[in-house]
């Protein structure tokens, strides 16, 4: 599954890192800095719905519960679970069909008439009468006092506005607010429409301000300070900035906006308009190139990264490595030299920085900075030995090294805790909490939930194939709205009046689909809402760490699928382990301690919610999608309640963007490379097959209503039409190929 990049330069101008606030809640910046200077922020490459109640497994009926009583028994445990749990949730990775396209580099040609025309169609954007942040359903206070702090800070950047509103930069102090709490809370993008309205705004403003010096004669690339080097403005307050570094900057902010809202296509749009005012900005070089892999246009990333890769020399922006290695995994020939060139250069910088590292022993600070650098690096040469060289031994000398030092620069592992966490979610979620009759009616969300790199990409992809059906991601609605949903059901239930409980649950039930629907409508595009005709009929949220709150999606959505990803739990561990997700508790997937824990509290909540709620749950067998697709997708349509479509099965050559660790692999449609993937490292994970013990296997089947296994005859005879079938293709494509050397 996965995730979003951290985003330190969200902070930017806001006085922020000057209060008081939590420092492990706001992103620190991975490269060393000197002077002071504020580094850029570049989204790593890598990056990881809400179902219908399947007509599957039925659940035994059970006798009414009056609420009142349920709360009466045991209010202060109940409160007291509730807290325990309220910040239970983990920022995971994306767990793990687009056209290519080379493009070339723009240059600054009649900037003046382009930037004019840029204002025109961004000022449409900015004077909407009504604020975009009121079309979404309110959201209640959250209990979180971080959160709560940086709304404040938000409210008052906008009375600062409201107040002088020709100033330029209290109006991007409010654009880069609303970004890092967009960067900092992934709730369904709640302040995303509002950022993006106030970036356009300061474009405007921008764009504005250079025209007329270019209508005096006056040059719009030389900062406060006399320089005339944009590129490197990027480490100067907007107040320092020439008017062209503020509008690379802006430019490139709201790109990243609209990469955190998988609006991919409008990102790459922001960052060539940055480029076309300077052509070697590397924060918007480096951001685009994350999003022309997500897009699928590997030629076009690869020249990006490439560029920035040569020209940082200072290494702000060391995640290219990261996004060219998964470049070189999907498509080598798509960068210019293949492994080579990159890897020389990481070993040049890793040899370079274990010298600062060894220098720097009194400086802790200084130290993990490095550390963190180093972590990157090294993870970059085990891609190299495990996909390239297939030196198992080299790729574990590589990637253990790496993750000492990843390990060595995060706060200890808090052992024994997330089973505290999973025992307390059990203790209040058992039968008898959940009454009858209490609940939206809606089958409109479908919910992939399990453990990280399990497949639930693969089969968010199968649904949102059908017409009917959208894949909404990682930034899930619910998620985000989930500490709402608690302070509500608790305050409400203490009343002890089911009447008003019943009514509470199903409003907030209600907020969150029309947030979904909101949403899509955001994100879409134009084109994409005319091909669906009407609104979809079911939104798919792969938040998978949902499965912490199976109870309250219950109880909000009793007739909503929740599909459960299941796969074999060596593959899922080794694949979590191998994998570097964005900064949070899957940090510490990289330890065999820690990570035999979180998958081992994963496996006892699961077994939790199939005793409580028997049947609530569909499991689906990763390795029965791979084996059986047709089969599995067939199910899985009928678990929905729509009818089938024969595109599904050509899922992967729709074109989606898919933002998760599995973005390069999800576009090869279904492939067998990855089962029993762990056995080539065997040796080197046996520790951590003594720490899981008997959770090394996972017996649970596939439950959709229906579905069958096939026979060992009927998987042969799939196998030989499959290989007459690609043999059939390969010899049209030979024959086409012919053809075209004949007419040349």
């Amino acid at each position: 599954m996965t995730r979003f990049a951290a985003d330190p330069d969200a902070a930017v101008g806001l006085g922020i890192r000057r209060k008081p606030i939590d420092a492990s809640r706001i992103p620190t910046p991975t490269p060393p800095v000197t002077n002071n200077a504020k580094p850029p922020s570049s989204y790593p490459t890598s990056a990881e719905n809400i179902q219908t109640l399947s007509p599957t497994p039925q659940r035994p009926k059970k006798k009414l519960t009056p609420l009142p009583a349920l709360i009466a028994d045991k209010p202060s445990s109940y409160i007291d679970t509730v807290q325990a749990i309220n910040n239970r949730r983990l920022d995971t990775d994306a767990d793990d069909s687009g056209s290519q396209s080379t493009t070339t580099y723009p240059t600054t040609t009649s900037s003046d008439n382009t930037n004019s025309n840029d204002a025109t169609v961004e000022n449409k954007n900015s004077n909407s009468k009504e604020s975009n942040r009121m079309e979404r359903p309110p959201r209640g206070p959250s209990s979180d006092p971080v959160r709560t702090q940086l709304r404040e800070k938000i409210d008052d950047l906008r009375s600062e506005h409201e107040g002088d509103q020709s100033n330029l930069l209290k109006l991007v102090d409010l654009a880069d607010a609303l970004r890092l709490f967009d960067v900092q809370y992934h709730d369904g993008g709640s302040a995303q429409l509002e950022a993006i309205e106030t970036y356009n705004k300061a474009i405007y403003m921008a764009l504005k301000k250079r025209n007329k010096k270019l209508e005096l004669g006056k040059e719009t690339n030389r900062s406060l300070g006399g320089t005339v080097n944009v590129p490197e403005e990027i480490i100067l307050d907007y107040s320092a900035r020439s008017v062209d570094g503020i509008l690379c900057a802006l430019y490139t902010s709201i790109g990243k906006v609209y990469f955190m809202a998988n609006m991919f296509e409008k990102a790459v749009e922001s960052y060539t308009k940055a480029l076309v005012v300077e052509p070697f900005y590397l924060d918007a070089m480096a951001a685009r190139g994350s999003s022309r892999i997500i897009l699928g246009e590997f030629e076009g990333a690869a020249q990006d990264l490439t560029v920035v890769m040569e020209k940082d020399r200072p290494g702000r922006f060391l995640d290219v490595f990261t996004g060219l290695a998964r470049i070189l995994q999907a498509r080598e020939k798509a960068v210019p030299g293949g492994w080579e060139p990159m890897i020389e250069s990481v070993k040049e910088l890793i040899s370079t920085m274990e010298t600062q590292y060894a220098n720097l022993s009194h400086n802790v600070g200084g130290k993990n900075m490095i550390a963190k650098t180093l972590n990157r690096l090294l993870h970059v040469l085990f891609l190299y030995h495990d996909v390239k060289t297939k030196n198992t031994d080299a790729a574990w000398e590589n990637i253990s090294k790496s993750y000492r030092y990843k390990m060595g620069a995060l706060p200890q592992w808090n052992a024994g805790f997330e089973m505290q966490k999973i025992a307390a979610t059990k203790q209040i979620f058992s039968r008898g909490f959940w009454p009858d009759g209490v609940g939206s009616k809606s089958y409109v969300p479908i919910f992939i939930i399990g453990f990280v790199r399990s497949g639930s990409t693969l089969l968010e992809r199968v649904l949102d194939a059908h017409p009917r059906i959208v894949g909404t991601g990682e930034n899930s609605v619910f998620n985000g709205r989930l500490d709402e949903i608690r302070n509500k059901i608790v305050e409400t239930s203490l009343q002890g009046d089911a009447n008003a409980l019943s009514s509470v649950i199903s409003s907030l039930a209600d907020d969150v689909v029309d947030e979904m629907r909101q949403r899509w409508k955001m994100v879409s595009s134009g084109e994409e809402q005319t091909a669906v005709g009407k609104e979809p009929e079911r939104f798919v949220d792969k938040m998978l760490t949902n499965y912490y709150n199976v109870g309250f999606i219950h109880m909000l959505f009793p007739n909503a699928l929740i599909l459960h990803v299941v796969r074999e739990p060596m593959d899922t561990v080794w694949s979590a382990y191998k994998h570097e997700f964005p900064g949070g508790t899957l940090d510490y997937t990289s330890d065999f301690s820690s990570l035999a824990e979180l998958y081992a509290s994963y496996r006892d909540l699961m077994d939790h919610w199939d005793r409580e709620l028997p049947g609530r749950v569909t499991h689906v067998r990763y390795e029965d999608m791979v084996h059986d697709m047709p089969g599995v997708a067939k199910k899985i349509v009928d678990a929905t309640s729509l009818e089938w479509d024969d595109t599904i099965l050509e899922f992967h050559k729709k074109k989606q963007a898919v933002n998760t660790l599995s973005t390069t692999q999800v576009r090869k449609g279904v492939y067998k490379d990855s089962l029993q993937a762990w056995k080539r490292y065997e040796t080197h994970l046996s520790p951590l097959v003594d720490l899981l013990g008997e959770r090394t296997t996972y017996k649970i089947k596939t439950s959709l209503h229906g579905y069958k296994q096939p026979s060992v005859e009927e998987k042969r005879e799939e196998e030989v039409e499959n290989k007459e079938s690609s043999s059939t293709a390969g010899s049209e494509q030979a024959d086409e190929e012919s053809q075209l050397k004949d007419e040349l």
